[in-house]
């Protein structure tokens, strides 16, 4: 019985810290023959904007930093509205629509990560996937023109 116990505890502790999302650079490796498909496309770009509004939203004493964050934010879900406008012909109502709820979801995640990650090492985007997205995200907003 000690021994069942035992293995489910260990079991439940792995799983208590697991993170809720891959990394975008893994996400885009998985997925690596199909980068101009626009699923793909906008995901990372919709990553992206809620990687920046996350590490936006714990950035408390650099307004310059918030600014950038916030500018690149913009930049990345307005190239996803775009990309989802014309390889979809959605409306702007259906991509305003989609990449509010998406963000929204994937921003969840990343707090609930980072939170985790705080609590376990005492920063929120250092030595875990959030930290990556936003470096890998940096060449992403920078291809954009």
């Amino acid at each position: 019985m000690k021994k069942l116990l035992s293995i489910l505890v260990l079991f439940f502790s792995a799983n208590l810290y697991a993170d809720s999302m891959i990394s975008i650079e893994q996400y885009v490796n998985d997925k690596g023959n199909n980068p101009k498909d626009p699923i793909v496309q906008t995901y990372v770009l919709k990553r992206c904007a809620s990687a920046y509004l996350y590490t936006a939203s714990i950035t408390t004493r650099d307004k310059d930093m918030v600014d950038n964050l916030t500018k690149a934010y913009k930049k990345v879900a307005i190239r996803a509205a775009e990309i989802l406008m014309q390889k979809l012909n959605w409306t702007e109502e259906v991509a305003g629509k989609s990449i509010k709820t998406d963000i929204t979801n994937m921003l969840n995640f990343y707090e609930k990560d980072g939170n985790e990650s705080f609590a376990k090492d005492g920063t929120y985007i250092m030595n875990n996937y959030i930290g990556n997205d936003v470096k890998f995200c940096k060449g992403i907003v920078e291809s954009i023109k």
